[in-house]
């Protein structure tokens, strides 16, 4: 049929379709850039705020110690103390200057409506549920690892008995995390991608998350919890149950860790089972509860111009994703190569 419109004959000239598609991937390339050099910025002032520790330390007088080589020659309280401060500020300094710059409201950027308790209780053991199951891949991946010559383990924190050393080691892997990762990856990332698209925004999310790690078994095992606790986010409009499966995790790997080191391999496999059992009955009832009790969804059709995969390739062909991949990439095989 002939078009009197003649678009195509006119320069520059292009169907309404493919004017607004070509318009929502430059806007998703521009949050993905902007989020991406986010995420890298918080990676990096992690590493900075601590070298700036360091050398106050070394300014005020704190001298190399060599019976303290493996926490990099400091009392190991004072190493604990430079990676808390570091950790906290480097990554929620360029999340809320990112918050900032865009004018988002803090409401909006970490939102923390009061989803019903039932509600956040049964997310959260669902979530905690799906990051226990998730140990099965990570471990496969260990194992794909080991298959071909590699040692399969992830980077583990130097420790000794200092109960102190030990309460900021429990710190900086339970608290913090749940609180400064969050803010980064499911309130920085997760909210700026929203608007295109829920599903989008998890599944991206998730694999940001997974990829921040800096190792293949945590890249897994991080994707996998990453979309549990996004969909959390996105079903309650809260970080609070995200902040808490985050918690939970991390406290069991905690737990786990301090039993084997003095109660033995063996007590820790017992406590292991015992726990996995009771979050996975609890998860599965939770998930019982979800499906009665939860109003369906509102959402109707896809919401975006873009299939999915278009979407995918308009995030990650911005420099900084493309950036943010292959930093991460590369300290992933660097990790495996190396331990």
């Amino acid at each position: 049929m002939y078009d009197p419109t003649g678009w195509q004959y006119r320069p520059g000239g292009y169907p309404p379709y493919y004017a607004a598609a070509s318009e929502r991937r430059r806007q998703i390339r521009r949050s993905s850039n902007r989020v991406c050099w986010t995420a890298l910025a918080g990676i990096l002032l992690m590493y900075l705020f601590m070298q700036a520790g360091v050398l106050y330390l070394r300014l005020t007088g704190v001298a190399y110690n060599y019976s303290y080589s493996q926490f990099s020659g400091f009392q190991p309280v004072q190493y604990y103390l430079l990676e808390a401060v570091g950790y906290a500020l480097g990554l929620s300094v360029p999340a809320f200057l990112y918050f900032s710059a865009e004018h988002i409201p803090l409401d909006a950027a970490l939102p923390f409506s009061r989803a019903p308790a039932w509600e956040v209780t049964a997310y959260v053991l669902f979530g905690s549920m799906v990051c226990s199951l998730a140990n099965y891949p990570a471990d496969a991946v260990a194992q794909i690892q080991k298959s071909f010559g590699y040692s399969g383990t992830t980077p583990q924190s130097p420790l000794n008995d200092d109960p102190l050393v030990l309460i900021l080691y429990g710190i900086t892997v339970c608290v913090l995390p749940p609180f400064v990762e969050e803010i980064m990856f499911r309130g920085v990332i997760l909210q700026s991608l929203r608007r295109y698209g829920d599903g989008f925004a998890v599944v991206v999310s998730a694999l940001l998350f997974g990829l921040y790690h800096g190792n293949f078994i945590q890249l897994v095992f991080a994707f996998l919890c990453g979309l549990v606790m996004g969909l959390t986010v996105v079903r309650t409009n809260s970080l609070l149950p995200s902040m808490l499966i985050h918690f939970i995790n991390n406290a069991v790997s905690f737990t786990l860790q301090m039993i084997t080191r003095y109660q033995g391999a063996e007590a820790a496999s017992q406590f292991y089972t015992v726990t996995a059992f009771a979050i996975v009955g609890l998860g599965i009832a939770a998930l019982i509860l979800l499906a009665v009790k939860r109003k369906p969804s509102q959402r109707g059709g896809t919401g975006d111009i873009l299939p999915f995969s278009s979407r995918f390739g308009a995030m990650f062909s911005s420099p900084g994703a493309i950036v943010f991949v292959l930093v991460m990439l590369t300290q992933s095989v660097y990790t495996m190569v190396h331990l």
